[in-house]
């Protein structure tokens, strides 16, 4: 006889919790590491937000005063294929050291206005490089701490069918520490060292011009000062975001890194647009308050825009860090391409839409699906524009051709 689900369902017997020891096994490491960042890129963008939340801190705690620059700094040593990422932020406690950056999913950070918060970030170097060295000073402290990820002995381990151990004998196995003296570097860091770095995408980890391009999208940094608009969108943000701006340098680069916006931008070869109107949209959170501020630089329309501009596209932005990509926000438009016409960021403010893990879209809720359904219309006027710049240019173009008969 087959027993339906609803005569299971009211089955007899009482439940009973779950007592016996939770077995986490190596394997664990590889899904938060590589699984978990899929594009080698994304490395420069999870220690960038760990630098920024540690400066903030520092600001809140007074070592930083609030005109002192929130500092990273990025070496880059092709030869040796090594980078290495250094903040002035709080920096991690030498008590703290160890347990802080062997733990897993367990961020203290969660409640407290963090730009991260899953405790997982620090692992996005370890399918990229051969060793990953973490180094820090905490306040006050004379001696530096130093902790060595031996990625390459990881990652064999990982493959081994003899390595019988779970995540902490990995662990063990191949993480050493040790302190060092401070003399000579900064009085409060965190930095992130990758040695051997493996060769991806034309060796983009190693590129300063791919690293600056990539960083100028999604890292908090400010918008240049030569941009037109760069002061009216700060006033307008910053009476309910905390920016964090920070100034990021590559070894080499004169200039720190700034957004990608500038009054100009090239459409396609020889044809050029200009912004011309900001414009700022607020949305109004599910229940009360406000979800989301955001803006649209509006522009002749004249086509999509390259993804060299660097700038195409409506993007979400959280903590000031962006959230996804450019085409996140495609479904929004009645014509998905009109999205590449558009530019324009609109930065969360309700702490109940979070990002997911891999920071490529937002958890499913209800207060997300609010957030979606005020963008349509501002989708659907910016696919009106397109459409009326489209025919005018359609226009003109059978005008020049039937004078030319």
């Amino acid at each position: 006889m087959t027993v339906s689900l609803a005569q299971l369902r009211q089955s007899e017997g009482s439940w009973t919790g779950y007592k016996d020891s939770i077995v986490v096994g190596k394997d664990i490491l590889e899904l938060l590491g590589t699984s978990m960042y899929v594009d080698p890129m994304t490395i420069y963008r999870e220690y960038v937000q760990n630098a920024a939340d540690a400066i903030d801190e520092a600001r809140r705690i007074t070592v930083l005063t609030p005109q002192s620059p929130g500092s990273v700094e990025i070496s880059i040593d092709p030869v040796a294929r090594v980078v290495r990422i250094r903040d002035n932020g709080v920096g991690v406690p030498g008590s703290d050291f160890v347990k802080r950056l062997t733990s897993f999913g367990a961020s203290s950070k969660r409640g407290f206005h963090a730009r991260g918060f899953r405790g997982v970030g620090r692992l996005a170097g370890i399918g990229y490089c051969q060793e990953l060295v973490f180094r820090s000073r905490g306040v006050g402290e004379d001696s530096v701490n130093e902790m060595r990820w031996d990625c390459r002995k990881m990652k064999a381990d990982l493959r081994a069918s003899d390595f019988r151990g779970d995540l902490r004998d990995l662990v063990n196995k191949t993480v050493e520490t040790r302190e060092i003296n401070g003399n000579g570097l900064p009085l409060h860091f965190f930095e992130v060292e990758l040695r051997s770095i493996v060769r991806h995408r034309n060796d983009c980890l190693l590129s300063p011009v791919a690293i600056e391009g990539y960083l100028s999208q999604v890292a908090p940094v400010p918008f240049s000062p030569e941009f037109r608009f760069a002061a009216e969108i700060a006033s307008a943000l910053e009476s309910h975001i905390a920016l964090g701006n920070l100034d990021i340098r590559i070894d080499g680069f004169e200039l720190p890194i700034y957004r990608p916006h500038r009054n100009r931008f090239e459409v396609s070869k020889e044809v050029f647009d200009e912004f011309t109107e900001f414009e700022l949209i607020t949305i109004p959170a599910h229940d009360t308050g406000t979800a989301a501020l955001g803006w649209v630089l509006h522009h002749g329309y004249k086509g999509a825009i390259p993804a060299a501009a660097r700038i195409k596209g409506l993007r979400f932005r959280s903590g000031n860090m962006q959230i996804g990509d450019d085409r996140l926000l495609d479904g929004l438009f009645p014509e998905q391409r009109f999205n590449s016409w558009s530019v324009g960021e609109i930065h969360v403010i309700d702490e109940r839409i979070v990002s997911n893990g891999r920071r490529d879209q937002y958890e499913q809720n209800v207060h997300y699906d609010n957030l979606v359904n005020y963008l349509t219309p501002v989708a659907r006027r910016i696919s009106a524009r397109c459409r009326t710049s489209s025919l005018k240019r359609n226009w003109l173009r059978e005008f020049e051709r039937r004078k030319l008969i």
